[in-house]
């Protein structure tokens, strides 16, 4: 993901992990819009292959997991795993100093 620190490159490691976050970010944005305009309706969800009259539940259950759960949730869990890594990075970077009780 990223290189190991030096006490030169703080300013380069912290400009690459605003990139991260940005790019990780904008894929859960554009997820996003890629669902609403896919499978939704003046913001209301639109099930695949809904026809006429009431689909069954089972359908229902399987377009919201397949069209829009799953999918969302992939790119919210890569997300929060860059976020995570940038956290651990960070915290090896610049360590809380100890409080000696």
């Amino acid at each position: 993901m990223t290189t190991n620190p030096t006490p030169h490159n703080d300013g380069e490691q912290d400009e690459l992990h605003r990139y991260e976050l940005t790019v990780s970010m904008n894929w859960v944005i554009r997820t996003c819009q890629d669902i609403i305009r896919n499978h939704s309706h003046r913001t209301f969800w639109t099930p695949t292959g809904s026809a006429e009259g009431a689909a069954s539940t089972d359908h229902l259950i399987r377009s919201a997991r397949e069209d829009v759960l799953s999918r969302l949730q992939a790119h919210l869990d890569g997300a929060q795993a860059i976020l995570a890594a940038i956290e651990h990075e960070r915290a090896k970077r610049h360590p809380e100093p100890r409080r000696d009780e």
